[in-house]
């Protein structure tokens, strides 16, 4: 009889150890499934930020800050506060030297930055984690560059054309392919005739074989993607000057060799 309780008392231990290791499975399991439900819904909710533009002080050329903060107040946000400081106040100084900053404008993003419905959005902007909040300065010109203080972009443009040539395309077109394929800003145009003593002298200098031509200012290294094809059309000199010197590039267009004085017409289709 006292063996038989024994074991009847060993049976009940055990059933009440499986009954307790089974609710302690379940209410683990109902844990898991309720945080993966409150993770799921804090997921699903905008992330909060907050929001602040370090604008330059003085550039109307620039790109618009205030357009960037329109374009992430866009996206799945709730947005807690925003400010915006001129690059030459106090406060601008201040998140300069606190945040690195080398180009204005820029937006320093605080809060749930790195949430999911967010973070691809920012990082398109070129967005980079600084001090606990997320930086994101101006990629492409025109902007302000904090160390020298100086706009940079501004792409001053010289057309040169051919009086000998009547025929000849008009240069002026480039200003069509520079702005919208490229995005070059173009601060000041002018046009200097081939036959003049200021076109003898650009001829000279930069060695032109072809008329009409087109010469932009330094600043044109600002922009990547023009840097990149410019190669495959013309030259950049030692003094930073971009010289277009392949007029056929351009297709089926009219212009002077030169070396030979010839007027060069784009081949037409024999019957």
């Amino acid at each position: 009889m006292k063996k038989e309780s024994i074991m009847y008392a060993g049976g009940y231990a055990v059933l009440g150890l499986t009954l307790l290791f089974g609710a302690v499975l379940a209410w683990g399991a109902r844990a898991t499934v309720a945080a993966k439900i409150a993770e799921q819904e804090e997921a699903a909710k905008p992330a909060e930020i907050e929001l602040t533009l370090i604008a330059p002080s003085s550039c109307d050329q620039c790109i618009d800050g205030k357009a960037l903060l329109e374009e992430i107040e866009k996206q799945d946000v709730r947005v807690l506060g925003a400010e915006t400081f001129l690059g030459d106040s106090e406060e601008g100084k201040s998140l300069i030297a606190k945040y690195e900053i080398k180009r204005l404008p820029a937006i320093v993003v605080g809060g749930q930055y790195d949430k999911a419905n967010i973070r691809e959005a920012l990082t398109a902007l070129g967005a980079q984690e600084k001090d606990a909040a997320l930086l994101i300065e101006a990629k492409q010109p025109v902007y302000v560059d904090v160390a020298s203080n100086e706009i940079v972009g501004l792409v001053e443009v010289t057309y040169l054309t051919d009086s000998s040539c009547p025929d000849c395309y008009d240069p002026t077109q480039h200003r069509v392919i520079i702005g919208n394929t490229f995005g070059v800003t173009i601060q000041s145009e002018k046009s200097i005739d081939a036959q003049s003593a200021e076109g003898r002298a650009l001829i000279a200098q930069y060695a032109i074989t072809q008329t009409p031509a087109l010469l932009l200012s330094s600043q044109a290294a600002s922009y990547d993607r023009l840097v990149q094809t410019w190669k495959q059309v013309g030259t950049i000199e030692e003094d930073g000057t971009f010289v277009f010197r392949r007029g056929a590039a351009l297709g089926a267009v009219v212009y002077k060799d030169l070396t030979t004085g010839e007027v060069v017409r784009p081949e037409t289709p024999k019957e």
